[in-house]
């Protein structure tokens, strides 16, 4: 129980197709009347096949919070993938959650099954007995196919108790497609046998394509030849002849599983199986009901409707996707989508991005540690959220904010997955309502679906953009900068020559003060204690050189024990200089103090300096300050950088 709440799960893969959301409606209306709670676990994939997004999909149910869920529904027979289902269930039964499958007979489960065969037989019957056909074909699904074969053996017996043998050379497998379908009537008419009184099909796509090939060839539907179809599919309402057909009675099924439910969790006795008869609907593809086409042309302009929809959506979602990519901070990215998300998410939304992905943003981890709780481990970022329009920028969270608070309001909410293909990075989270509770119905999942998937590919490509950003800057930095920290000889003559025009751009009289400076006795302190000691004495220069490099320097390392330093000032070239080189020398006494290294590290200085004007030769001047340098250098003996 949540919040005092009791809270319903439901595993319901594919809710854009018209069964899956059918039954959704039917038990969020049912958890709405009984005043519990709905969380909703979506994916865009079935799991029929194990490629990389749908792997990514599966991630949606590692949120599963077992420990706050009352009850659970399982569209079993929509879930593929027969691994996850059984731990799906069997950590359900490990929690102890009373769980109801729907159209797919599961051990351990309340199972809520539908008689396909009484609603198919019925079909048949009504075929021979109602309109009198004795020569039929009969439109098989795949041969093997558990429902493909059980609705040909009805046919088959009832065919025979009214005296009709159904001929082997009039079954015919459509496999439940319309390519399939259209090339099986392309072969029976090959095959110099006569057209039927009537095909019935097992399922409606390949009624359809019967209708639309036989319209081809000149045949009427129903008044020379009728046609059955069977599942009632959403795509049937907008055909024209409407099918003779049988639908599941997914809200019957919807309020058998919440009432199950409901009875469980009151003490009640419950079954644990109930059979749930189709909804036989006989209409104008068999005769029963003549084509009205005035009725016929107010479904075409629905369908018109829905296209000119599906058009927006789809420059939405290039509008999104162009947005999203373009972003270069999380607080823009967190901005846009909500933005761009406020179509499906207008009670709640909330984006939350596991906390071991790293490489949404160079800002990411700033969120984590600014966090003020102890466990960072165990954060989220929660990139956006919104709730009744109130929102919030990104933020570090075990769970986001506001989402409590929605749950006081709102009775159902969807979670679907964030991943990069097969990599998992979050979750979100959207408030829906079906109408029924008092809101604006927002639960258009054709569209929903389309935004998640592109949402998803927004975001990779913003990450991998976020990603090769890094990998160019860490480039462009080795290639100016030596591993010390310092620039390299190509970073210094970038960066010289820009200070130097910015310089004379300002119109002032400002001098390049350039100080080479050499490492003393480096090889002695290489051969005497080792390449490491020798590695230990150069980074000791470069963090020297660094305290000094200021707005108006550069410090570069040439290489090996070769150092120079550039400065642009206004005032006294020389006391620039000389100030530099104290402040050097000040910093590696200090390591040498507390070190506690067995030799010293020091240097030899040349420092020269121009005013700087056009066409000005850097390399002369670095020239001029090296031999100043090596007569330093001259003069200093190796034992000064000894302690032995």
């Amino acid at each position: 129980m949540l919040g005092g709440y009791k809270v319903i799960g439901l595993i319901v893969p594919m809710l854009r197709e018209y069964i899956q959301s059918d039954l959704y409606r039917a038990v969020a209306n049912r958890v709405v009347e009984y005043g519990y709670k709905m969380f909703i676990y979506n994916s865009t994939s079935d799991f029929k096949f194990d490629d990389n997004y749908s792997q990514g999909e599966k991630s949606v149910f590692d949120y599963i919070d077992y420990d706050v869920l009352d009850g659970l529904v399982i569209l079993g027979e929509a879930v593929k993938d027969e691994e996850l289902l059984e731990g799906i269930v069997r950590k359900a039964r490990e929690h102890g959650i009373f769980t109801v499958s729907v159209d797919k007979r599961i051990e351990g489960c309340c199972n809520i099954e539908y008689n396909y065969y009484s609603a198919f037989e019925a079909i048949v019957r009504h075929v021979i007995e109602k309109h009198g056909c004795r020569v039929i074909n009969i439109m098989a699904g795949m041969k093997g196919n558990k429902f493909s074969d059980e609705r040909l053996e009805c046919a088959r017996r009832v065919m025979k108790e009214h005296g009709i043998e159904l001929e082997e050379n009039r079954i015919q497998y459509g496999e439940f497609w319309t390519g399939p379908t259209i090339a099986e009537m392309e072969r029976f008419a090959k095959s110099g046998l006569s057209m039927p009184e009537a095909f019935i099909c097992c399922n409606d796509s390949m009624a359809m394509a019967v209708c639309g090939w036989l319209k081809g060839r000149g045949y009427a539907v129903p008044d020379q030849i009728i046609v059955t179809g069977f599942d009632g599919m959403y795509e049937e309402q907008f055909h024209i002849p409407r099918l003779t057909t049988a639908k599941q009675d997914t809200e019957l099924a919807g309020m058998k599983a919440v009432d199950a439910i409901a009875a469980h969790l009151e003490g009640r006795k419950t079954d644990n199986f109930y059979i749930i008869d189709h909804k036989v609907v006989y209409s104008h593809s068999c005769g029963c009901h003549p084509i009205n086409y005035r009725e016929a042309s107010g479904i075409i302009f629905p369908l018109f409707d829905m296209i000119s929809e599906d058009n927006k959506t789809d420059t939405f979602i290039l509008e999104l996707d162009d947005t999203i990519t373009a972003c270069e901070t999380l607080v823009d990215l967190s901005a846009n989508v909500l933005a761009y998300s406020s179509v499906y998410g207008w009670y709640y939304y909330t984006l939350c991005i596991n906390r071991n992905f790293m490489s949404l943003s160079d800002d990411y981890q700033n969120y984590i540690n600014d966090s003020s709780s102890a466990d960072t481990d165990s954060l989220s970022l929660i990139l956006c959220e919104s709730f009744d329009g109130v929102s919030c920028p990104p933020y570090c969270s075990e769970e986001p904010r506001m989402f409590r608070t929605a749950l006081d309001k709102y009775n159902i909410f969807i979670y679907w997955a964030i991943h990069f293909q097969s990599l998992p990075v979050g979750y979100g989270i959207s408030a829906l309502s079906t109408g029924t509770d008092g809101f604006t119905k927002n639960e258009d999942f054709r569209r929903f679906a389309k935004y998640s998937r592109n949402l998803n590919h927004s975001l990779e490509v913003a990450n991998s953009q976020s990603v090769l950003k890094k990998v160019i800057n860490k480039l462009q930095e080795l290639y100016i900068k030596d591993h010390t920290g310092l620039l390299n000889r190509n970073g210094f003559y970038d960066l010289i020559h820009k200070k130097l025009d910015e310089a004379l751009q300002s119109g002032e009289k400002k001098y390049l003060v350039i100080i080479s400076m050499d490492m003393d006795g480096l090889k002695t302190i290489n051969d005497k204690y080792g390449h490491a000691e020798g590695d230990v004495a150069i980074n000791a220069i470069a963090s020297a050189l660094k305290s000094v490099w200021g707005e108006n320097e550069l410090c570069a390392r040439f290489g090996g024990d070769e150092f120079t330093i550039a400065s642009i000032c206004s005032e006294d070239p020389n006391d620039r200089g000389l100030d530099i080189t104290r402040r050097i020398k000040e910093h590696l006494e200090s390591f040498n103090k507390a070190s506690g290294k067995p030799y010293r590290v020091r240097g030899s200085y040349g420092i020269w300096y121009e005013v700087i004007k056009s066409h000005m030769v850097t390399d002369d001047l670095i020239k001029h300050a090296d031999d100043l340098m090596y007569k330093e250098k001259a003069t200093h003996m190796e034992s000064r950088y000894s302690r032995q």
